[in-house]
């Protein structure tokens, strides 16, 4: 273990290294391990420790498997974008348990690419998603997901195995919502179909849900984990089964975290 374990940190470094020399897979083997099928995804988040104005990108990771460590290269225009600081998020996917922080190095200092690199250090792999780094970036123009491009990106396992990531995600970077909102549904009254419109302000998981009257469920709308920004949802008039409901008023609800809000809507054939 202790042979796997130095192997693995001399691996992170030569990697950031030759980052800085433009590239970061060189001298290592992609030799294949339990994290080929994981995503590598950059979004938009409202950083409260951010600068005003400033752009935070937190990059996740989702379906590591006993993740020992992890590095990639981002590309990105510095005539449109100055870089300001890179920082492991806070509870981040390396960090879990209560043994020594993880390693963390970033590289800027080749104009317009930034290499990053992390690595565990207390004898133990990761698995699951969550947050990985928060990259900061100052801009007067309005961001793009194309201004930003990952050049290369590795994955380490616990057993010293490496992948590159299946995906890598690149979402939309408008500006965030600054609170949680359910919007009222377009159109209203409507035959056949309706739009929902909601925003989180934070990542996090949502529930759309439709009611009668009554108060009993009529159709799940959205029930999942969901990224920070704004989003839509269309409903059809059909409850979760697929049988189309009768005419008249109803409920939706939405629910995140400790956000709820409720609001009305008349179905008319």
């Amino acid at each position: 273990m202790l042979n796997r374990f130095a192997v693995t940190i001399c691996a992170m470094f030569a990697m950031v290294t030759a980052a800085w020399a433009g590239d970061m897979t060189r001298g290592l083997t992609i030799n294949g391990g339990r994290n080929a099928s994981a995503t590598l995804a950059f979004n938009r988040v409202n950083d409260p420790a951010g600068q005003a104005g400033a752009l935070t990108i937190r990059v996740s990771l989702s379906d590591a498997k006993n993740l020992k460590g992890y590095g990639f290269s981002l590309q990105y225009d510095p005539a449109k974008y100055t870089f300001i600081e890179a920082r492991a998020a806070t509870g981040n996917l390396l960090a879990a348990g209560a043994g020594p922080r993880p390693l963390f190095l970033s590289s800027n200092r080749t104009p317009g690419q930034l290499d990053i690199g992390a690595v565990k250090v207390d004898g133990h792999g990761a698995s699951g998603e969550g947050a990985l780094v928060n990259l900061v970036f100052k801009t007067d123009a309005a961001p793009v997901a194309a201004d930003f491009q990952v050049s290369e990106s590795v994955l380490i396992g616990l057993d010293g195995n490496m992948d590159t990531p299946a995906r890598v995600d690149v979402g939309d970077l408008k500006p965030l919502p600054d609170r949680f909102g359910l919007d009222r549904n377009m159109p209203n009254p409507f035959n056949p179909a309706t739009v929902i419109g909601y925003q989180m302000p934070d990542a996090g998981r949502v529930r759309l849900a439709i009611y009668n009257l009554l108060g009993q469920e009529v159709r799940v709308l959205v029930d999942e984990q969901r990224e920070a920004g704004s989003f839509t949802a269309t409903w059809d008039g059909t409850d979760n089964l697929g049988r189309r409901v009768a005419s008249g008023v109803y409920l939706y609800r939405m629910q995140a975290g400790e956000f709820s809000a409720t609001k009305r809507m008349l179905l008319l054939k």
